[in-house]
């Protein structure tokens, strides 16, 4: 099996560092989606801050600039289980999905019972 070991560390590096939008990112949670060769990818899911609110343009450029972070991240770290990280689909379909405060995965968050 080969692909690239995305570890919460090297998330969390390549969405905060070098990125001039990091002050609208709460926080994130990484999980799988099923791809159709039935091989998983990573999805990356990023809360925005509570009084953030984006248009389609600025929310592109974020979902951009943390998608190129991560990557950078990975190709830096050089670690793998096959594949250069560059080379490796997984990494090179990361999806980043954007999510208002306390919706999506992290609309749970918090919430007693």
């Amino acid at each position: 099996m080969r692909g690239a070991i995305i570890t919460p560390q090297d998330v969390e590096q390549g969405l905060y560092e070098g990125n001039p939008l990091a002050a609208l990112i709460e926080g994130f949670c990484l999980a799988p989606a099923a791809g159709g060769d039935l091989e998983s990818r990573p999805v990356i899911h990023v809360q925005l801050r509570p009084e953030v609110t984006l248009s389609a343009v600025e929310a592109d450029r974020l979902a951009r600039l943390c998608q190129q972070g991560v990557r950078r991240r990975l190709a830096a770290t050089g670690r793998d289980a096959g594949a250069p990280a560059e080379e490796c689909p997984a990494v090179q379909e990361l999806a980043i999905v954007l999510h208002p405060y306390g919706t999506g995965p992290f609309a749970a968050v918090g919430e007693d019972g």
